[in-house]
């Protein structure tokens, strides 16, 4: 179990320098994520929020995926 998690964790710091080009950028698409959508549209940010939360969920799922199918694979 340990192992999976550790694949999770590389993965996920693996796609983070993929994804996120430094730290307030990664900073920028959580506060998109919390923000609901309405109040990015009147802000006039609507494509930046959908952009920003899809990174967040990409990065998080394809980490999430691999620390789970390192844990079935080696069970």
């Amino acid at each position: 179990m340990i192992f999976a998690i550790l694949i999770g964790l590389l993965t996920a710091v693996l796609l983070y320098f993929v994804m996120f080009k430094d730290w307030d950028e990664f900073v920028e698409c959580v506060e998109f994520y919390c923000t609901p959508d309405i109040i990015s549209a009147l802000r006039g940010r609507y494509w930046d929020d959908v952009w920003a939360e899809t990174k967040i969920l990409l990065w998080l799922g394809i980490s999430v995926t691999a620390g789970v199918s390192a844990y079935f694979w080696l069970n």
